[in-house]
């Protein structure tokens, strides 16, 4: 495996010097409202729909390859197949097998955007973390990655990542444009899409929301409270089926005894 304190990045030539610290201390990675809706909705959705395996927010993570140390801070770190019970505070690999992430998903802010598209994807890359996904929840870089915005890494046999991104949305109203959709189910067990939500940015600008969307039926899958709720609308729906059937048959019990009685 090569060094990877060998690696020389470019991403700053040409760009203004980027505000954000790897070293400064910090809470996790969220920077704003939209930035930390986008981090609660994914982690609660996939952890709904995902029990068994585990998801992780807001982390730092901390890794070793060839005696070089990596602290990577990742938005959302999905595990496939991986069960552990108590809440971190950080994630040490070398406490759980070295187990890398099966996903890990960065929303690009205004201060990390360069470091999430830089050493985030060579580190990603040399840890071999199978899908690295990053997407703006509004307009924070440049004009390339003006939204809807996003980018999907998928590790190929050769080591090397395979991009595919998505600039157009995925649903519009209630059609699914299938052409907008990204196909990671070799990996995770969904698919990629994009979504325009209804709020905007206090900006002005619109937001945007990465949805996850079944491998087969490209329904969205859903968070906790909406899953709920679905559950509630659907056992309504039952109870007034069942209701107009038992008064169907009080109508149909009375039209016999009135024959009987004629």
């Amino acid at each position: 495996m090569d060094d990877p304190s060998s690696i020389v990045s470019t991403r700053h030539k040409g760009h203004p010097p980027d505000d954000y610290d790897p070293k400064r201390p910090r809470l996790g990675r969220r920077e704003n409202e939209p930035h930390s809706d986008e981090i609660n909705y994914l982690y609660d959705v996939l952890s709904t729909n995902f029990p068994d395996d585990r998801t992780m927010w807001d982390l730092h993570h901390y890794f070793s390859i060839a005696g070089f140390n990596i602290d990577a801070k990742f938005d959302i770190s999905y595990f496939k197949d991986m069960h552990i019970p108590k809440r971190l505070s950080s994630y040490k690999a070398k406490k759980y097998n070295n187990r890398v992430p099966t996903m890990v998903v960065n929303i690009l802010s205004k201060s990390t955007w360069r470091m999430d598209i830089g050493e985030n994807v060579d580190y990603c890359r040399k840890l071999k973390v199978p899908l690295y996904v990053v997407f703006p929840s509004y307009h924070v870089a440049n004009k390339f990655y003006k939204p809807p915005f996003l980018r999907a890494y998928m590790l190929q046999q050769s080591s090397e990542y395979q991009i595919v991104e998505l600039r157009e949305t995925t649903i519009d109203g209630d059609k699914t444009n299938r052409e907008a959709i990204i196909d990671v189910s070799e990996y995770v067990p969904f698919r990629l899409g994009l979504q325009k939500r209804s709020s905007k940015h206090e900006s002005g600008k619109s937001l945007y929301r990465m949805i996850l969307l079944e491998t087969d039926t490209f329904q969205i899958l859903l968070t906790k409270a909406e899953a709920v709720e679905q559950k509630a609308e659907a056992a309504e729906q039952k109870a007034e089926a069942a209701e107009q059937r038992a008064n169907k048959l009080k109508e149909d019990v009375k039209r016999l005894r009135d024959q009987l009685n004629e």
